[in-house]
């Protein structure tokens, strides 16, 4: 099994596969043709069918066939091509990162976090630390939990935020915070006037849900079929920032990450929040490399993000609670 984007070109029956060739390849699949995809690097079509060729040759593959005057890609071609696609997006991180280096030096650090943090909290926290460190470049990049942890395992990223659902065996973790779900609802909603909100409230109401694979969505599933209250979804959304907005132009009201709520400054803008019983915590951890030792750049950066969690009145969870995932 190949384990790494250098691997990729080399067939595991030692193979060797040259990148000109294989940006050849890419290219014919995804402009269906020679000429576009000779227009599209900028080179000859005799130029492409010559890589094609040797590409062929090498892997011992038939990559495509000749199907009503047109090149038709073979079953294994759109094997390889999957394979092709994901070696390149290691490509595209490496160019980034040497493009990095060569502007800001080796010393940068680099923030991986997932939407709900990453969109408005963390920007935060950075320009806390950079208050301290006006010399410290920061690179946020923001990706699922999943990818989070794989950004953080792989050292491409030096800091993950990331919700406490993952797999998180392949890294060091830490509790980061437990933020309550609240209900978000438009300015005058009847509900509005309630200290709380409860399913039986929602009854009726245009919900704003999570999308399914959420395990927050899941969780308010079941607080609801056990309270006998059906949902009337009319929009579904991976991120508890869409939830609100989507709630703030009364589309409907929905239950969101109060940590999101807050960092993006929603009750400046109109959006009236009441806290959901029974309570669900939106957990998330901090993430850090296995055996690779801190440095002062890093321990700073994660000071940050703690501060300015706690300047938001949320507080991190204890530490037995992370013993497990939670699902939430």
């Amino acid at each position: 099994m190949c384990n790494n984007v250098l691997e990729r070109y080399t067939l595991c029956v030692g193979v060797i596969m040259h990148l000109g060739e294989l940006e050849a390849f890419d290219a014919v699949m995804r402009m269906g043709s020679t000429n576009r995809a000779a227009d599209f690097l900028g080179i000859s079509q005799p130029a492409i069918s010559r890589a094609i060729g040797r590409l062929a040759k090498s892997t011992r593959l038939t990559l495509f066939r000749q199907v009503g005057g047109r090149l038709a890609p073979t079953p294994e071609a759109l094997s390889l091509h999957e394979e092709v696609q994901r070696a390149f997006v290691g490509l595209d991180q490496l160019r980034a990162r040497a493009a990095m280096i060569r502007e800001f030096g080796a010393g940068g650090l680099r923030l991986a976090c997932y939407p709900a943090l990453g969109l408005s909290f963390a920007p935060r926290a950075i320009q806390r630390y950079r208050a301290k460190d006006r010399s410290g470049h920061v690179t946020l990049l923001i990706a699922g939990s999943n990818a989070v942890r794989d950004m953080v395992a792989s050292g491409q990223a030096d800091v993950g935020l990331a919700a406490d659902e993952i797999d998180a065996s392949r890294v060091s973790t830490q509790p980061f915070m437990s933020a309550p779900a609240v209900c978000v609802m438009p300015a005058g909603h009847r509900l509005a006037s309630y200290e709380t909100v409860a399913p039986k409230d929602l009854a009726g109401e245009p919900f704003i849900a999570l999308s399914p694979d959420d395990t927050a969505r899941r969780r308010v599933e079941r607080i609801f079929e056990e309270a006998g209250v059906q949902a009337r979804t009319v929009v579904e959304t991976q991120y508890s920032e869409v939830v609100c907005n989507l709630a703030l132009e009364g589309v409907g009201i929905g239950i969101a990450n109060s940590m999101t709520f807050r960092a993006s400054k929603f009750e400046n803008r109109g959006l009236i929040a009441r806290p959901f019983h029974p309570q669900i915590a939106f957990r998330a951890l901090v993430l850090t490399a296995k055996e690779r030792v801190k440095s002062a750049q890093t321990q700073a950066l994660i000071a940050a993000l703690h501060d300015t969690r706690g300047q938001f009145g949320i507080m991190a969870a204890p530490t037995a609670s992370y013993d497990s995932p939670s699902g939430i």
